[in-house]
């Protein structure tokens, strides 16, 4: 899973991106385009910190997500010569973190210097629907001449139906994520990467004694919101554990954000973990809320969905609470299930199949 960080510029998505990660970066150079920071991080999850205690594996791996800092997005980027360039790093991602500055500070010449998150939202909002319109409309003027050919009548049509549809809500200013499809019209626009059909998780990047404020999605697809003193947080990360004690106290964090952040963001944006455990490893692995008992034996290795027989399942809460698999197993708790089971959070799956 690939999550871009996102906003206009001089948000602090540099400041989060080193209050996620182990090694500080400097700040990206303000040009369109500019190579993004990467950085993979661990997803922590207190569930599988617990098998990984009951178990004493040889290797734990938990979900992990990928993290790219983007340069900030200027007004207009979306009608500049640069636009591909900017937006291209974005539509690649699975979804996108929107910082927003909900701080004052002389330290940046903002050209606006109060602080206003909604504005700076529909600012961001205005600049991913003009970006998505442009490369809906492009696509309606070359199916235009593919339908003089007789031979893809028929699809250019289907897709032209459903391009039009993006085009009008778009126009109307309305994400592209308003557009309900069905899986076969989704099929034919996925490769588009339109930035408002992406999930969107919200940061509100607030100062050290920052107010609440409310924010309404508006035209994004919004999963999930955070509020955190972004600044704070990666000064804590530096320090040596006493002192990120002492200070975490006197500012009233009990969690870093980190942990909060990969976590929010791994649920937020539709994602779910299944666990399997043994003494070699206890792993979480990664698939999305609804994917059935096959797509989560393909994620382990294919040779498991192809020839996948049943999946026996120890829900998580009933082995938390008994102690071990034998004992869920000895008080009717496990079960084996077929293709079709909808594979639930937590669950710890062993698949039996056929070689």
């Amino acid at each position: 899973m690939k999550i871009a960080l996102v906003g206009l510029p001089g948000a602090g998505k540099t400041s989060l991106f080193n209050a996620l990660v182990d090694k500080p970066v400097d700040l990206l150079p303000g040009v369109p385009g500019a190579a993004p920071h990467v950085a993979v991080v661990r997803v922590r999850d207190e569930r599988l910190e617990w098998l990984r205690d009951l178990y004493s594996p040889k290797k734990y791996s938990p979900a992990s997500l990928t993290l790219e800092d983007h340069a900030g997005i200027p007004p207009g980027a979306a009608r500049s010569d640069r636009r591909g360039e900017l937006f291209a790093g974005m539509r690649n991602a699975d979804g996108l973190v929107i910082v927003l500055r909900a701080f004052t500070t002389d330290r940046y010449a903002f050209d606006d210097p109060t602080a206003d998150p909604a504005r700076d939202l529909e600012l961001v909002a205005i600049e991913f629907i003009t970006a998505d319109l442009e490369i809906c409309e492009r696509r309606l003027q070359r199916l235009a001449s593919e339908w003089k050919k007789p031979a893809t009548r028929d699809r250019v049509e289907k897709e032209q139906a459903v391009v039009k549809r993006l085009v009008e809500a778009l126009e109307d200013e309305k994400g592209a994520h308003t557009v309900e499809l069905r899986s076969d019209e989704e099929g034919l626009v996925r490769g588009f990467q339109l930035l408002t059909r992406k999930p969107i998780v919200l940061l509100g990047n607030t100062a050290e004694d920052g107010d609440a404020f409310d924010l309404a999605a508006g035209a994004l697809d919004v999963q999930h919101r955070f509020d955190a003193c972004v600044q704070i947080e990666a000064d804590l990360l530096q320090m040596d554990e006493e002192d990120r004690a002492v200070f975490s106290e006197e500012y009233g964090i009990t969690e870093p954000l980190r942990d909060r952040f990969n976590l929010g963001c791994y649920r937020g944006l539709g994602l779910q973990s299944f666990f399997t455990v043994g003494e070699d490893e206890v792993r979480a692995w990664t698939i999305e809320k609804g994917d059935d008992a096959v797509t989560a034996a393909g994620k382990i290795h294919t040779d498991l969905a192809k020839g996948f027989i049943r999946a026996e399942v120890t829900p998580y809460p009933e082995l938390r609470e008994l102690g071990s698999e034998r004992e869920v197993k000895a008080a009717g708790k496990q079960r084996l299930e077929g293709k079709d089971y909808t594979v639930k959070d937590g669950d710890v799956l062993n698949i039996r199949f056929s070689k």
